[in-house]
């Protein structure tokens, strides 16, 4: 072999790196990234390849700071709310709850040795009463519902105080749940709308058994779902005298679980079936005063010992202020919530005519006689005591508000590929071809052989 031959033999790093410079330049020529192969090839001036070069590197920063901004725009999981209107053959009516804003009566309470603690608060002796001495007194002294309840009737049929169930609020009423759908209640549904497809109910809050302290007389009305234990709901206050129609519209909240803003889900609970915000909070504060206080207000579900009123004053209230204060417990918001919307608009109850029926009904009731032992107004004394609901769904339908992505993974990689396209004309396959470059640069790199000969 001439000395000439010897010198065009090529070592074998410089055949591999040849080869590389091969794989690029034929990548550089044929791939789709527009703008690349106007900037590579030598064959243009250095004034047009820098002009592309500048076009080429201004388009790939724009198309990355878009790409960036719908990135940051989708992992900020934004959502949008559809509101719709659904109609139906039938609907579940309402859970109806009451409280007499009274809390005891007050012939019972007059006289014990809680209604002395309550005159006087700075007495330690007055204030000794224990656990069980409140819970009797207080068991006898409670309103009951077949005494308020004058007059209930349901879609035109009877109903009476044996289909409530009671529960206490956190302000200490005692409470009465028309269609709670618990304790072997099922659940009651109408199928048409307007007055004749009402509950009607007549309630005595026994203006003449109130308690001293009470400025208000009349009843605490909440309309609500049966997920819902309403201890800490608003509700409406509603005064006798009058016959209030209650309008009644349902409204159905879809919220999204996490990674989005709402976060729905849900706790198992131990003391209730049904999982919502007020049954979540009122299982953990019991649980939270049952630990620091080994008791629990009358409010409170489960099976654990009742506080004496020293307990409820000096650890009771404190932790149940804390707990509160300190936001200690945690209930993520239910995925699905009912909502119920009122419009009250009123009546004066009763008629001159119809207070003297209800008067002598009222004559033939040993618990009224023994309390007002001679009504000389009539009239008067009906509309101190008595008022009247009727409640109603006005048209069979409810609205929804449906939560719903409103940047969805598929649209998030839509926009992408058009801004990647528009700008730098690279698609889904300019990447394979990039890829494929590259696993063959690193195979000749690597791994294919080179000899000398």
């Amino acid at each position: 072999m001439s000395e000439e031959d010897e010198k065009k033999i090529k070592s074998p790093h410089e055949q591999r790196n040849d080869r590389v410079k091969e794989h690029v330049a034929h990548l550089i020529k044929n791939v789709s990234f527009h703008g690349l192969s106007y900037v590579a090839d030598k064959r243009n001036n250095y004034f047009r390849r820098a002009i592309w070069f500048l076009i080429t590197v201004g388009a790939f920063i724009y198309a990355v700071e878009k790409v960036y901004e719908s990135t940051v725009n989708y992992f900020s999981y934004p959502f949008k709310t559809a509101r719709m209107k659904i109609y139906v053959n039938e609907l579940n009516f309402p859970a109806v709850s009451f409280c007499n804003l009274n809390d005891f009566l007050f012939s019972k309470l007059n006289g014990t040795k809680l209604d002395e603690s309550i005159l006087y608060p700075d007495d330690p002796e007055k204030n000794n009463v224990s656990e069980i001495e409140i819970s009797n007194i207080t068991s006898d002294a409670t309103i009951r519902l077949d005494q308020m309840l004058v007059d209930c009737e349901f879609e035109g049929k009877k109903c009476t105080h044996e289909n409530f169930t009671d529960f206490w609020t956190m302000q200490g009423e005692l409470c009465f749940t028309f269609n709670s759908g618990k304790n072997s209640h099922s659940l009651l549904k109408v199928s048409g709308v307007g007055v004749l497809r009402s509950l009607k109910l007549t309630i005595n809050v026994q203006h003449y058994e109130y308690y001293r302290d009470e400025m208000a007389g009349g009843i605490h009305l909440m309309i609500h779902g049966q997920d819902e234990e309403p201890v800490k709901m608003q509700g409406q206050i509603v005064s006798p005298g009058y016959s209030f129609y209650v309008k009644v519209e349902k409204k159905t909240i879809m919220n999204l679980e996490k990674p989005y803003k709402t976060e729905c889900g849900t706790v198992k609970l131990k003391y209730f079936d049904r999982y919502s915000m007020h049954t979540c909070w009122l299982e953990q504060l019991t649980d939270y005063v049952n630990k620091m206080c080994h008791c629990k207000d009358f409010f409170m579900p489960g099976n654990i010992p009742y506080c004496s009123l020293p307990e409820l004053q000096n650890c009771t209230w404190i932790e149940w202020a804390k707990f509160n204060k300190d936001k200690m417990y945690k209930c993520p918001l239910p995925c699905k919530i009912d909502l119920y919307g009122v419009s009250l608009s009123r009546a004066l109850f009763p008629t001159t005519q119809y207070s003297s029926i209800l008067a002598e009904q009222f004559r033939k009731q040993p618990h009224v006689l023994s309390i007002v032992h001679n009504i000389t107004d009539e009239l008067l004394f009906m509309r101190d005591n008595l008022l009247r609901f009727i409640i109603y769904y006005d048209d069979l339908s409810y609205e929804v508000l449906e939560q719903k992505p409103s940047y969805e993974t598929l649209v998030w990689l839509g926009d992408i590929g058009g801004q990647i396209g528009l700008f730098i004309g690279a698609g889904v396959m300019s990447y394979f071809e990039f890829l494929d470059c590259l696993a063959i640069v690193i195979y000749t790199r690597f791994f294919q052989k080179f000899t000398s000969s």
